[in-house]
C-alpha cells in the first residue's frame, strides 16, 4: 500500500489526512496498528471513489453489497473501533453524496480517497472486540472483562490528586 497519508497527535486524538488514492478502511486499520489504537472512535470526510458499501439483511443474515465506482462526496463517515482476530477494526458507516446531490449509505466495506480524506480518532481505554453472535449471524461489539487499566508507574489520579 503506497503510504502518503499525514497525521498529528494531541492527547488521546488524532487527526488524520489521506491523499487520493489511499483505501479508507485498510489505511486506518494500519494507523491504529502502529499506534496500537484498542478502541475509541472515528468520523471522517472527503472525496471518494469505488466505495463498497452494504445493508444488513436480518433475514438472510447477510450484507447487499454494491460498490459506487464514481466519485462522491463523503459527507460522513461515523465508526467504532475495536479488535477482529486480534488485529485493529473499522466498523464505520457512510453516507455518500453524487453530483445530483442524492444520497446513498450504508456500511463502508472499503472506498478509495478521490481528492482527500480528513479523520479525527478519538481513542478510549475501553478494551473490545467483535465476536460472533449466533442470533444475528453479526460480529458484534464485545467488552473485554477487565477495563484496559493504566500502565503501572503512571499518576492516574490527575492534578487534583498529585502531593504538594
Amino acid at each position: 500500500m503506497r503510504r502518503v497519508m499525514d497525521a498529528r497527535k494531541s492527547g488521546r486524538v488524532h487527526v488524520v489526512r489521506l491523499d487520493k488514492g489511499e483505501p479508507v478502511v485498510a489505511s486506518l486499520q494500519a494507523y491504529l496498528g502502529e499506534h496500537r489504537i484498542r478502541g475509541g472512535s472515528v468520523v471522517g470526510l472527503g472525496a471518494v471513489e469505488a466505495a463498497e458499501i452494504g445493508y444488513w439483511d436480518a433475514a438472510r443474515r447477510t450484507y447487499d453489497r454494491t460498490t459506487i465506482a464514481e466519485t462522491r462526496e463523503l459527507l460522513s463517515l461515523v465508526g467504532t473501533i475495536s479488535r477482529l482476530d486480534g488485529a485493529p477494526f473499522v466498523h464505520a458507516h457512510v453516507t455518500l453524496a453524487g453530483p445530483d446531490h442524492s444520497v446513498v449509505g450504508g456500511h463502508l466495506f472499503e472506498a478509495r480517497v478521490a481528492v482527500t480524506g480528513e479523520f479525527v480518532i478519538d481513542e478510549a481505554p475501553i478494551a473490545s472486540a467483535r465476536v460472533l453472535d449466533d442470533a444475528t449471524g453479526l460480529k458484534l461489539l464485545r467488552f473485554a472483562e477487565k477495563p484496559a487499566r493504566p500502565k503501572p508507574g503512571r499518576n492516574t489520579r490527575g492534578s487534583a490528586g498529585r502531593r504538594k
